[in-house]
């Protein structure tokens, strides 16, 4: 009887443990993923790929495929000007060393002139790479917002 309440009290102890980890974890994700949104309206591209692995794809409502050297250079591209950049209703999803951001973000910019004010969902898949989480790869699709 005094094994099974050990065994009970150790086995809780490690689910609360791999709780407050996984917590630890989600907290750290929103952070980075409100930084990388930031770094988009600051147009600053060191900041932007330092969150994104080398082999970083992107794909977008039309099925277009954007690599790293593209969606950085994006934002610094002089005809595009982001005024908001920020994502909202986030849902993660980490299994060990790979986690799932699926979020709305809401983006308005002037790109050749011609104002833009729309939503996306998108799904970013984050892996950890010696001790740092880097995004391997994102799936954006157009939001109807009322």
């Amino acid at each position: 009887m005094k094994n099974a309440f050990i065994n009970t009290a150790f086995i809780g102890a490690v689910l609360a443990s791999h709780g407050a980890e996984a917590k630890n974890v989600e907290e750290e994700l929103t952070r980075l993923d409100r930084a990388m949104q930031q770094a988009v309206v600051d147009r600053d591209p060191v900041a932007f790929g330092s969150f994104l692995t080398d082999d970083y794809v992107l794909v977008v409502s039309s099925s277009k495929i954007y690599g790293k050297s593209e969606v950085v250079a994006d934002i610094t591209n002089p005809d595009t000007l982001f005024s908001k950049n920020e994502s909202s209703n986030l849902h993660i999803r980490v299994h060990k060393d790979t986690a799932m951001v699926i979020a709305d973000l809401h983006q308005v910019f002037v790109r050749g002139g011609k104002p833009f004010d729309y939503w996306v969902r998108f799904t970013d898949t984050w892996i950890k790479v010696n001790g740092k989480w880097l995004c391997l790869s994102g799936h954006a699709t157009l939001l109807k917002k009322d």
